[in-house]
């Protein structure tokens, strides 16, 4: 087994973190997360220099690599700010749905002005409370004649205010669940915002759809082709999660560390008190392991092998780490680390909300003892 970057990976890695470092202005962090403002021209400078759809082929404007390089990029935007990181690294989710059942006129209408950083996307799946429950879907595709029109609610859509297309599952009359590009400007779509408490840089809300257009061009795959759409999504968005998580959890380390080496309690730096030096041990050591797990399930998908257990332990702990790392580097802060002006406070309101992405413990463990077991007849009941 190799563990080891190739010295290409480790380029990128080294490229996302320089162009992280230049540009992501601590102060403009601080006024985009106060403001609640997408960072518009670092995505476009992002797109430019080819981070935005690394994964995607050359002819669709992408740079022809896998989702671990995307995995890389995300981890390293994230380290540095974790709002502007998950703001850029969440723009064009979804496209892995096109990317792997679209046609060729869908990756070229829509794939390319994603990498060029001309148009963003999202994804518009859940229905229920928890964002996560797919089984009592209610929008409906509903066919008259040659044309389609969709009717129902999303709910905690990401990017709902930001995104041109959301790949949207519904459900076609005796023919099942599919999936569709449908697109921001068409007329019965409104979009209900949702305060949260941390990404305040991408925008959640829930989407209503009354009577929307929609052609059949923009229909992904066949008719009851979606859950299989959904699945491979789930996949590809849970790595991406996991990346915003690692970078989140290294980026929390590394300010905890240099505030431990330069603060001073009773005569002598933090860095030299054991309760300090013991807890910043134990988060190194859930870095590593967040880490490793998310680097092996993101080279599974690029060889084509994704294991539904092993990226269930790998959201598992990257939430459990996640939010464990940013307390404990909030606690090396003390008093300071709730001041607004101080990254962390940012990153500990952002971690939870990642953590949502991610999934809960509950849902994780579910899906492990699945697999482990067989399905839980009573929960399916």
């Amino acid at each position: 087994m190799d563990f080891e970057l190739s010295d290409e990976q480790k380029d990128v890695q080294r490229a996302a973190r320089e162009f992280a470092r230049g540009e992501f202005d601590p102060d403009l962090a601080l006024e985009l997360d106060q403001s609640g403002t997408f960072p518009e021209s670092l995505w476009k400078k992002a797109a430019q220099l080819g981070f935005i759809g690394i994964h995607y082929p050359e002819e669709l404007g992408g740079q022809g690599l896998g989702l671990l390089e995307n995995v890389l990029v995300v981890e390293a935007f994230c380290s540095v700010d974790s709002g502007i990181g998950s703001a850029l690294g969440m723009a064009d989710i979804g496209s892995e749905v096109i990317l792997k059942f679209g046609s060729k006129d869908q990756k070229e209408r829509f794939l390319i002005p994603l990498a060029k950083g001309a148009k963003r996307m999202s994804i518009a799946f859940a229905e229920s409370e928890d964002g996560q429950d797919l089984s009592s879907l209610s929008t409906i595709s509903d066919r008259r004649g040659n044309e389609y029109f969709l009717r129902g609610e999303k709910r905690f859509v990401l990017n709902a205010t930001l995104a041109d297309s959301f790949i949207t599952l519904c459900k076609e009359p005796e023919e099942g669940w599919s999936t569709w590009v449908v697109q921001r400007q068409q007329e019965g779509m409104t979009v209900h915002l949702i305060e949260k408490m941390g990404l305040r840089m991408i925008p959640f809300g829930d989407l209503s759809f009354n009577d929307v257009q929609v052609k059949l061009e923009n229909r992904i795959g066949n008719a009851g082709e979606g859950m299989a759409h959904v699945c491979h999504c789930h996949q590809a968005m849970g790595l991406r999660s996991a990346a915003q998580a690692l970078g989140t959890v290294q980026g929390a380390f590394d300010r905890a560390m240099g505030h431990a080496k330069q603060r001073e309690q009773f005569g002598k730096k933090l860095s030299r008190f054991q309760a300090i030096r013991h807890k910043l041990a134990d988060m190194a050591v859930d870095i590593e392991v967040v880490r490793w797990l998310t680097y092996k399930c993101a080279t599974e998908y690029d060889q084509g092998k994704t294991d539904p257990g092993s990226l269930s332990i790998a959201r598992l702990e990257a939430g459990r780490r996640l939010v464990r790392v940013v307390d404990e580097a909030l606690q090396i802060f003390g008093g300071y680390g709730y001041i607004a002006e101080q990254a962390i406070e940012h990153y500990f309101r952002d971690a939870w909300a990642i953590g949502v992405e991610l999934g809960t413990e509950e849902e994780q463990k579910d899906a492990i003892a699945d697999i482990l077991l067989g399905p839980d007849k009573r929960r399916e009941s």
